[in-house]
């Protein structure tokens, strides 16, 4: 089920939310988010919904087990099991097909041809999200930095919560803990309204501002090797501006649905084109994986604590590591290898990048940015190398051809991002009034998306990791 769908918007979200209301006891209110997450999961396929139960149960006796335990070596058998059990799912249903494929590309190379049957595997949607979010959850119980719950539907509420469950953020236990405990005695006025504007805004970024450019740019990187250099850059800077308010999108309405039901999810975006340089680009977008990749990855490999050498390898490995979770491509690996070689080299150079001033900053760290979107938007090394050459240079000549009147439109749209994400306020910044004109322009937001998506039903962008 689709947030920016009608059977969603008039179905699913009044139902949910009416009866959550009418329900009093914290038991009944897990209970029925549960089923109805379990609900929205399932609208795609329900057997899916089974993998999910799965890591919730493991995750949840592990918690109690390690907590209840002193014997270290019990409470780590404990961890090993629950992180083998998640890992093992995430891999089988997501990098399974893309080892053979490895094993066997490797193997012709060496004039080996290894009979490796593919299997014909469905990836689940939103397997990395809550398998990172379950994985934390155990591993903070492990570090003794949380008690774990003992009410079983209270935590099967936590990992399944529809608003954010397939596409984030990735919500830490901590996060949300003292929301859960407060589930039947929250003021719904003060965070209805909240709610319901960054819901419309998101669903705006979506349909009027991502899914428009995409109409546009998706015909291009089907034809790269016939994009002149303006075309090419036309394709990966509406590539740059999609993405952002794609997922941004999504991340705000997902934080807007969880204002409905009195949580407060962490912010996942903080206007990650205004970076001064790499590392604070990290810090900014998509905040709760890049958070997650720091506290359970990085810090673990001994983070900036191991001399610079090894600091600097960390961060490669890490990013290389993040670049993978997005999906089983080699073309995401080199992403996130690229990312974790620019942050090695900021760490280098920090005191050199940051005496520039703070405009030639802004620009490096965005070209950069963008450069590597190439490589995470197209699906081979050969289509990107071909956009980067194209992209640098120079070429006037190409076979594809974009009419006048599209041109501008995306002229226009491109400005029009640039100017939001550049010069505006996030939607963490904003106030929200309650005047009138503003309830007025959520009115216009929305209902254009309601016109808007009766011509097209994208899936989110971030559905696909």
């Amino acid at each position: 089920m689709l947030f920016n769908s009608f059977v969603f918007i008039f179905a699913f979200l009044p139902i949910t939310f009416l009866v959550f209301w009418l329900l009093k006891g914290k038991n009944q209110r897990y209970i029925w988010l549960t089923v109805t997450s379990y609900i929205f999961y399932g609208y795609w396929n329900w057997k899916f919904v089974f993998l999910m139960l799965a890591s919730s149960l493991i995750d949840y006796f592990a918690g109690l087990y390690i907590h209840k335990t002193e014997n270290s070596k019990r409470r780590k058998l404990a961890l090993i099991i629950s992180m083998s059990a998640n890992l093992g799912l995430l891999g089988f249903f997501k990098y399974f097909n893309f080892g053979l494929d490895t094993i066997r590309y490797i193997g012709d190379l060496f004039n080996l041809s290894p009979n490796l049957p593919m299997l014909n595997i469905i990836l689940p949607v939103g397997i990395s999200f809550y398998t990172f979010q379950t994985m934390s959850y155990t591993i903070d119980v492990y570090r003794k930095k949380l008690a774990p719950t003992k009410n079983f539907f209270e935590f099967a509420c936590y990992v399944s919560l529809f608003p954010q469950l397939v596409a984030g953020p990735i919500v830490r236990f901590s996060d949300i803990v003292d929301d859960l405990n407060n589930i039947n005695n929250f003021s719904k006025a003060a965070n209805f309204h909240r709610g319901l504007s960054m819901f419309v805004i998101g669903l705006g970024k979506k349909i009027i501002i991502a899914d428009t450019i995409a109409s546009i740019i998706n015909p291009m990187f089907q034809d790269v090797a016939n994009l002149n250099t303006l075309l090419s850059w036309v394709a990966i800077l509406g590539y740059t501006y999609q993405l952002y308010f794609d997922f941004s999108g999504y991340s705000d309405m997902a934080v807007g649905l969880g204002y409905f039901f009195g949580f407060r999810f962490p912010q996942n975006f903080n206007s990650p084109y205004k970076a001064l340089n790499i590392s604070d680009f990290w810090r900014r977008w998509h905040i709760s994986l890049s958070s997650w990749l720091r506290d359970y990855l990085y810090i673990s490999l001994g983070g900036s604590r191991v001399g610079v050498i090894h600091t600097y390898f960390n961060l490669i490995i890490t990013m290389l590591l993040g670049g993978l979770w997005h999906g089983a491509s080699w073309t995401f690996v080199f992403w996130g290898l690229y990312h974790g070689v620019l942050l090695a080299l900021y760490k280098m150079t920090q005191k050199f990048q940051d005496s520039l001033p703070r405009a030639v900053q802004k620009i490096t760290t965005f070209l950069l940015v963008v450069i590597g979107w190439v490589f995470f938007r197209n699906s081979s090394f050969g289509s990107s190398w071909t956009m980067l050459k194209k992209m640098f240079g120079f070429e006037n000549f190409g076979g594809f051809n974009l009419s006048q009147g599209l041109m501008i439109e995306a002229a226009i749209l491109l400005i029009i991002s640039a100017f939001i994400t550049s010069f505006l306020p996030n939607t963490f910044q904003i106030n929200y009034p309650t005047r009138a004109r503003y309830a007025i322009a959520l009115a216009a937001i929305f209902i254009t998306c309601l016109i808007l998506m009766n011509y097209q039903q994208a899936v989110f962008l971030y559905y696909q990791f």
